[in-house]
């Protein structure tokens, strides 16, 4: 059995999400007035641009997105903005990088099934969050802008599902994943359940439903 929840990595190290909700559904207006301008450098300056661009896509989507939205909603001049990134596309795709959980760090659970469950917790908090509307607003660009959702899966998804994939072979070298079993059907199999979930209802990703994918799905075509 499963013990109690615990919550992932990217819950305890990350802010953003308690941050951009309360920024996203207050409905007293920001201390901040429209078109004032906050002087900061730095690290803190670039997270408030991501933070802006998160926002943005949010509420009216990429193609909506513009430098100037992004400069306003960041209180930043849109100078500042073009001094870094040149277009849209890089900016936005920086912004996800930012924001979303870091690829570079796995699960310590005791088992390959609590690892699977804990990154499918991960991506469930990312989905329930106003991220996740960010996330949606991409997924219809898709057909729209086929070569800058080239460069998203790239530099954004393809590294976060590589994990997938790592958390496995981690497994196997345990002696708790089957020989030859990995394959990118299996790796793609929570991603795929938690996106089409995603879409086809609005309601927040239950837990109930990440268990069952990893014990009804996953395991039973990687146990030894």
């Amino acid at each position: 059995m499963l013990g109690p929840y615990r919550a992932t990595n990217w819950e305890r190290k990350s802010s953003l999400v308690a941050r951009m909700g309360d920024a996203m559904t207050a409905d007293a207006p920001s201390p901040v007035g429209a078109g004032t301008r906050i002087r900061r450098r730095g690290k803190a300056l670039e997270q408030a641009i991501f933070d802006a661009v998160i926002e943005q896509l949010a509420h009216v989507g990429y193609a909506g997105l513009t430098m100037d939205s992004v400069a306003a909603t960041a209180h930043t001049g849109k100078a500042t903005i073009y001094r870094r990134w040149s277009n849209k596309a890089e900016l936005v795709v920086d912004a996800l990088d930012n924001t979303l959980p870091s690829p570079d760090e796995l699960p310590e659970g005791d088992s390959v099934r609590e690892d699977l469950i804990e990154l499918m917790r991960e991506k469930a908090t990312v989905l329930n969050s106003p991220v996740g509307r960010a996330v949606q607003s991409l997924l219809a660009e898709i057909d729209r802008d086929r070569p800058f959702m080239g460069i998203v899966i790239d530099r954004v998804v393809a590294p976060r599902q590589d994990v997938f994939w790592r958390i496995l072979e981690r497994g196997a070298e345990r002696g708790e994943v089957r020989e030859g079993s990995i394959s990118p059907l299996v790796v793609g199999i929570g991603p795929a359940m938690m996106v089409q979930r995603f879409l086809s209802d609005p309601s927040p990703v239950p837990d109930e439903l990440l268990v069952s994918v990893v014990d009804d799905l996953i395991l039973p075509l990687i146990r030894p």
